[in-house]
């Protein structure tokens, strides 16, 4: 099997259950999750990130409510085969209204706009199922006036990303009254007419707290923290392996140097390691056993005639969530940021977890983050308990760094890129201090100083950040009676630590310069930083210093304090 037949079975080009199974595409198995939400009459109400797979879902149960899993048309079932098969016993003919709230706000710059689309669409609906009902002069009336001609159990609601509009009016005071009063209105006619329903499920990105929907929409269950889910969206290890074996072993051929049949079954696993540290590490219940990769990423790196690892969700094309990403960042303050960042994770906590919101400028930004997929679960989920959040993935490291960087630091260049990453391997590997220097010199040429008066500080931050992005997992060490390093982080192909004292100069004169560095030198003896707990059986420790004249502006000294071996 070569490339191109293996790129032609990723399904990438539609999210249509229907499609995917009648054109041979690869259809990883959910529908056990599908039995759960579609075997009761409770509505419920999902959210996950961008490019999960929440539109795969949403269709699958479309087509399960409009031709059950028996033969039709000519045709055998699109089920046959997976796990609903068995499940499903339920043979009623149902009508499904299924609306992408997405795709309907994405011609519309007003919400009276985007509630035309909607009346269109019921009105659609109603004349192809030839139902009739009285011209209405909104939504709900519509909607209502739909309900009225149906027998009770026989509707089928699904609603892809519901609020859709409500991030794209978020910042528009007397626009997102309108969207609030037009949401409140779908969740209270779906409440008050719930006997109509035979299944009501509802799909998004954000919490609806935001919507201010008081009573009416109570009886919706939220499961999207729920253990049961956890894994609805997103691929497994186990699915990885079971659905895409051949597109694993012809990827670890290529970063092997050999054919597909010589890849090995440790070839593969190496594979997979390496792509779990890139794309896996979603946890929706904060379980390491329901830890699942993007799927969009996985997708796209077996699509990838390289097979290369790097970034692919975090492109604009991936996530794609610029209103939630913006509110998120312009909470977020840099220095307490700073201090959130230690051995590769952003790890934040908070009982306020719940109460995010996109309006409230004083709630949890890093919620936020969470639900557009820049932060997951570190410990398992208790709404009553402390929520501890970091980042899932290299990929995500590296795509939030480079976040950070153009929001904080004003840059119109991605800091970490393959690059930056070629440059780091190259100096770090050296423990050369010159080498060190011009790489993080080269870290720096972009800082825009008129941005910030304190930009000489910014410096630091800068370079501790991409050392972040980069994986090299920097820290602060815990104050101690020896003080702490500016910088501490692991080189592990050396079995060093690398410690960073970084000391500032406004002034150019070699003289002050010189005694800068002997300061930052001798203080690093004197305090003996990172001689404890250290992994690494040897500490190399840097002194480094910064002038902020306009002359230099960048680092201007550094050298080798010592070499310990521990």
């Amino acid at each position: 099997m070569d490339f191109r037949d293996l790129k032609l079975k990723l399904p990438t080009a539609s999210q249509s259950f229907a499609n995917l199974r009648s054109n041979g595409k690869i259809y990883v198995d959910k529908t056990d999750f599908v039995q759960k939400i579609a075997g009761t009459r409770k509505p419920k109400i999902l959210t996950r990130p961008r490019r999960f797979g929440k539109s795969t879902l949403l269709s699958t149960i479309e087509e399960l409510f409009l031709h059950g899993v028996k033969p039709y048309d000519g045709h055998d079932s699109y089920f046959k085969g997976l796990a609903i098969e068995k499940l499903w016993h339920d043979d009623g003919q149902y009508l499904v209204l299924h609306l992408d709230f997405h795709e309907l706000n994405s011609d519309s710059d007003t919400v009276a706009e985007f509630e035309q689309s909607l009346m269109e669409t019921v009105d659609d609906f109603c004349q192809v199922n030839k139902i009739t009902i009285p011209e209405k002069s909104s939504f709900r009336k519509r909607l209502k006036a739909l309900l009225e001609q149906l027998p009770n159990r026989s509707l089928v609601l699904l609603i892809d990303e519901f609020d859709a509009p409500l991030l794209y009016h978020c910042d528009q005071e007397q626009e997102l009254r309108a969207c609030k009063l037009l949401m409140r209105g779908l969740f209270s006619t779906v409440k008050r007419n719930a006997e109509k329903f035979r299944c009501v499920f509802f799909t998004g990105i954000t919490r609806f707290q935001d919507l201010d929907l008081g009573t009416a929409g109570n009886n919706f269950t939220d499961i999207s923290y729920d253990e049961e889910f956890a894994t609805c969206c997103g691929y497994t290890h186990d699915e990885l392996k079971q659905y895409f074996a051949q597109h694993l072993r012809y990827a670890a051929a290529l970063s092997n140097g050999c054919a597909m049949e010589a890849v090995s079954d440790a070839q593969v696993e190496s594979l997979l390691k390496d792509m779990s540290e890139w794309y896996d590490g979603y946890s929706f219940d904060g379980t390491e056993q329901h830890e699942v990769f993007s799927t969009w990423s996985v997708l796209r790196f077996f699509a990838n005639a390289k097979a290369t690892l790097r970034p692919y969700w975090v492109t604009e094309e991936g996530s794609g969530v610029p209103q939630l990403l913006k509110i998120s960042l312009d909470r977020i303050e840099l220095e307490p940021l700073m201090a959130k960042i230690s051995k590769g994770e952003v790890l934040v906590g908070g009982q306020e977890f719940l109460k995010s919101s996109l309006i409230n400028p004083n709630a949890n930004p890093y919620s936020l983050l969470f639900q557009a997929g820049y932060l997951t679960f570190k410990d398992p989920y208790d709404a009553s308990d402390n929520v501890h959040l970091t980042c899932p993935n290299q990929e995500i490291i590296w795509g939030f760094t480079n976040l950070l960087v153009r929001h904080f630091f004003n840059l119109e260049v991605d800091l970490c890129t393959n690059t930056s990453s070629r440059k780091a391997l190259a100096a770090l590997s050296s423990l050369d201090a010159e080498q060190i220097r011009a790489f993080f010199n080269y870290a720096i040429e972009f800082l825009p100083y008129t941005h910030n008066p304190n930009n000489e500080f910014w410096a630091a931050d800068l370079i501790i950040l991409l050392l972040f992005g980069l994986g090299y997992k920097p820290r602060v060490e815990v104050m101690s009676l020896h003080g702490r390093a500016d910088c501490v982080f692991d080189v592990p192909w050396l079995h060093t630590t690398i410690v960073l004292e970084f000391k500032f100069e406004s002034s150019p004169d070699p003289k002050q310069l010189d005694a800068k560095l002997a300061e930052a030198l001798q203080q690093i003896k004197d305090r003996k930083y990172a001689l404890n707990g250290t992994s690494e059986p040897r500490v190399a420790r840097f002194g480094l210093v910064y002038c902020s004249d306009p002359s230099e502006r960048q680092f201007v000294r550094m050298a080798l304090a010592d070499q310990i071996e521990l």
